[in-house]
């Protein structure tokens, strides 16, 4: 009994959506009659070269690497042509086409043209068209231009263009992007006037992204009231960005030039910015985000090296994540809201963009790229000070070995702070762990500590004497008898267990040298009456 014929159709296409390559759905079709009629109306039409090279076995036809990436070629195209015919044959709507390819000959591009007329006559509304660039082939060489047929493509929801060209009836001929929300332009030759004139054809637009395209001075985007995310990428040659966009809340800019003019200031709900380099410089270096970004709550801001310094004023803003080498002492922040803020060096990879997470006290993370010493810990204890509304400290940290008594010859009191994080980066020495939990504890009074273990560079005989030694730190910061110590190990190897005094915790420590945090509480203690 043939049980594949009673699945539904709408099953099975889910299923292949889980297929990676052309291969495993031409297996997949020779199972019975039944599935490979089925797979001939899959509405997701999915072709890249690259992968398509990957199976075609090819070394039979010459060394010579042109002539072989020609024969892969030639049966790349031939797979595209045959597939897309097969299904345009059935009456059904394609909802993804997608080609990825290199365009070196006519054949290819007439082949190309073809196909992309038919499934547009299907009704598409996701199409992805990469020209990509291949290493055979001069940079001077033609882009393949789109079939002026895309421009009637009522039906596309999402449109992404790379390294191609623009179909050329683009200011002439009506645009009928009726249904587009999603529209991606990656290396393509624009200028002002083709953003205006393709932006003003698609009124539904709520995501446009725009990648090293080469033409434009001015990148000028007007009257999309249904925006809500702007991504734009620019290479030198960029003087001017104007946003008019109501509805605006997620804004990325990253140009690899000087920092063009910026006007974004009636995008009223503009809450997230992802920016390399000043989003709003000033000739004296300051960022006032209170003027061009009235609303924003979230800041990812990334400094080129050549920037040693940075003031920032912002009453709106509540999470800001900075990569750059500025010192702290050159951080001036005047940021009254802010809940989190995340400083990174470059020597650590950069941030991921994502939306901000909900956090319950004013927090503080740091990820310096230098070796840290006497003189980082001062800058840390100054920064806290004149920033002030922290109640929480991560710190991950690189030392060699300092001389931790020069800080303990300068007066002051240390930052009070709920509770610090230290994560120890590739610290091999004891005594250079143990100095880093000093100068922390210079710098800062937590009513908590994190520490974590850094097997395998230490042993579990250096882990039980750094454990100690934190503990008999915090308990001297504190008057005798007015603190209580609790101790919560977590480890991989063991659910998490808490500990009233720290001879139980030494002796319950995991010798498995996987992974460890002990946190250190401290808890006030109950005054007995008299």
């Amino acid at each position: 009994m043939d049980r594949i014929s009673q699945v539904p159709e709408f099953i099975i296409h889910h299923i292949m959506s889980f297929l990676k390559s052309p291969k495993e759905r031409v297996r997949m079709s020779v199972l019975s009659k039944h599935l490979f009629a089925i797979t001939a109306s899959f509405p997701i039409l999915d072709f890249k070269e690259h992968k398509f090279g990957k199976v075609i076995k090819s070394s039979h036809i010459s060394s010579d690497p042109n002539i072989r990436y020609r024969y892969v070629m030639d049966n790349f195209f031939k797979y595209v042509d045959y597939t897309t015919s097969r299904f345009c044959q059935q009456n059904v709507s394609v909802h993804t086409f997608k080609l990825i390819a290199a365009f070196q000959d006519p054949s290819d591009v007439n082949i190309a043209d073809r196909c992309l007329e038919s499934i547009l006559m299907k009704g598409v509304q996701v199409l992805v068209i990469n020209g990509q660039s291949v290493k055979f082939l001069p940079p001077s060489a033609p882009k393949y231009r789109v079939s002026n047929k895309l421009l009637s493509a009522s039906s596309l929801t999402s449109l992404t263009l790379c390294e191609c060209e623009l179909p050329s009836s683009l200011m002439v001929d009506a645009i009928e992007f009726k249904s587009l929300k999603h529209l991606r332009l990656q290396k393509v030759p624009i200028d002002k006037e083709v953003i205006e004139r393709l932006t003003t054809s698609c009124p539904l637009l709520e995501e446009f992204i725009v990648e090293f395209c080469w033409g434009l001075k001015r990148f000028c985007v007007y009257g999309l009231q249904n925006l809500q995310e702007l991504e734009f990428r620019y290479d030198h040659g960029v003087e001017r960005i104007d946003i008019d966009a109501p509805n605006l809340c997620f804004l990325l800019l990253m140009g690899l030039g000087g920092a063009p003019c910026l006007n974004v200031a009636s995008c009223k709900k503009l809450t997230t910015v992802y920016s390399y380099g000043y989003p709003s410089p000033r000739s004296e270096g300051l960022v006032d985000l209170s003027s061009n970004f009235p609303h924003l709550e979230t800041l990812f801001l990334i400094l080129p090296q050549l920037y040693k310094s940075l003031k920032l004023s912002s009453h709106s803003l509540r999470t800001f994540v900075l990569h750059s080498d500025c010192d702290l002492d050159e951080l001036d922040i005047n940021t009254p809201n802010l809940l989190s803020f995340d400083y990174k060096g470059h020597a650590h990879p950069p941030f991921r963009v994502e939306r901000e997470s909900v956090v319950s006290k004013a927090r503080m993370e740091c990820y310096p790229s230098e070796f840290v010493n006497t003189l980082w810990f001062q800058k840390l204890r100054r920064f806290l000070s004149k920033k002030g509304g922290f109640k929480e400290l991560k710190l991950c940290l690189s030392a060699h070995l300092f001389n931790v008594e020069e800080l303990k010859l300068i007066q002051g009191q240390p930052f009070e702070l709920d509770h610090v994080d230290l994560e120890p980066d590739s610290i091999k020495e004891l005594s250079v762990y143990l100095a880093v939990v000093d100068g922390v504890l210079w710098c800062c009074r937590p009513q908590s500590l994190t520490i974590e273990s850094n097997f395998p560079l230490i042993n579990f005989e250096e882990w039980s004497h750094i454990v100690k030694f934190t503990y008999e730190k915090l308990i001297q910061q504190e008057d005798p008898g007015n603190s209580n110590i609790q101790f919560v190990i977590s480890s991989s190897s063991i659910a998490k267990k808490h500990f009233d005094d720290l001879t139980s915790l030494l002796i319950a420590l995991p010798r498995d040298g996987l992974r460890q945090t002990i946190t250190i509480i401290k808890e006030a203690a109950v005054q007995e009456a008299g």
